[in-house]
């Protein structure tokens, strides 16, 4: 198998609505955080002479205006209709389990037909870096696989001593995408596609101040296109969070979290028309002034793929499924 060191050709992929929300949805994290253990805050806030209700509030105040923001953000459905496919999708079976539609000859447009199949997503390629002020060091690729596997690593040093009044909490990002097309019905249908996204984090070492915890974080978001012909896909439907640990308990040996997210969704598709989707995932840190984070770039990893019926892991397969939408009930 072939290995990318780099593969920074740039795809027709629009991520500014993603890093706007994941940068939110980081400080959102660092706010609850900050509001369920109030006490070592407060305490901090009163050595320094402040008035810690009126910052328990400034905080408060701050996260109903993130989550403002973010509800902004979330996009509407391509097609209402589309996801009463997937309840039809047993527990633990993939798309390919379901029954496929027969040719159906009597359309004005000719016969028609459902099918299911997979597309193999390829080598993933580079997304965002956002290198926060006061960081030194990066989250980086050391090594991006044909089959899309990302294998990562980095040393994150949070420069300065500890924030007296826990201000300085940054959020160093990586993310990479994968842009992939499926085979076009031959009749209107909702297509459906099904992929999971396994993050396997490796820490070799995680050092610093102890009064918020440092944690790290992956995530999966989606764009899609029910008609691509070369445009911008636009990034800005979040999906989940396969792997978030409070990483700063384990200063002295490597530790490792492991998790996993499922994309499985559908949308209207006219016949002949090319459906894509625009796969991002990517980790992250909240990390305090003089916190430290080391990863294990050996096996620290992001490996995309379906595993239908339980079976073994199809690293890089995505598995799609068309039904008519005539025959919808």
């Amino acid at each position: 198998m072939s290995e990318h060191p780099k593969n920074s050709v740039r795809l027709p992929v629009n991520l500014e609505e993603l890093q706007k929300r994941v940068l939110l949805e980081a400080e959102l994290m660092h706010i609850d955080a900050q509001l369920r253990n109030f006490t070592p805050v407060r305490d901090r806030l009163v050595a320094y002479g402040e008035d810690a209700n009126a910052k328990y509030r400034e905080i408060e105040s701050r996260r109903d205006q993130i989550r403002a923001e973010l509800k902004k953000l979330r996009p509407a459905a391509l097609h209402s209709r589309a996801a009463e496919l997937l309840f039809r999708v047993p527990p633990g079976r993939s798309l390919l389990s379901l029954p496929i539609t027969p040719a159906a000859f009597d359309l004005p447009s000719g016969p028609g037909f459902g099918y299911s199949g997979f597309v193999q997503m390829g080598p993933a390629h580079e997304g965002l870096n956002v290198i926060p002020e006061g960081i030194t060091g990066s989250i980086l690729s050391s090594l991006l696989r044909d089959d899309g596997e990302i294998y990562f690593g980095g040393d994150i040093v949070a420069d300065g001593a500890p924030a007296p009044l826990q201000s300085k909490e940054r959020f160093p990002v990586h993310s990479w995408t994968y842009l992939i097309p499926f085979p076009p019905p031959t009749i209107t249908s909702v297509f459906a596609y099904d992929v999971k996204v396994g993050v396997e984090v490796s820490i070799a070492s995680a050092t610093g101040p102890s009064i918020l915890p440092t944690v790290f974080w992956s995530f999966v978001s989606v764009g899609e296109t029910a008609n691509f012909t070369g445009q911008e896909v636009v990034v800005n439907t979040p999906v989940g969070w396969p792997v978030i640990a409070d990483v700063s308990p384990y200063p002295d040996y490597a530790f490792q979290f492991i998790g996993q997210s499922r994309v499985q969704r559908s949308f209207l598709v006219q016949d002949g028309h090319v459906p894509a989707i625009a796969l991002a995932v990517g980790v992250g840190l909240n990390i305090e002034s003089g916190a430290e984070v080391m990863f294990d770039a050996g096996t620290s990893i992001i490996i995309p793929g379906a595993n239908p019926g339980g079976g073994n892991i199809r690293y890089g397969v995505v598995d799609f499924h068309y039904q008519p939408y005539l025959t919808l009930p």
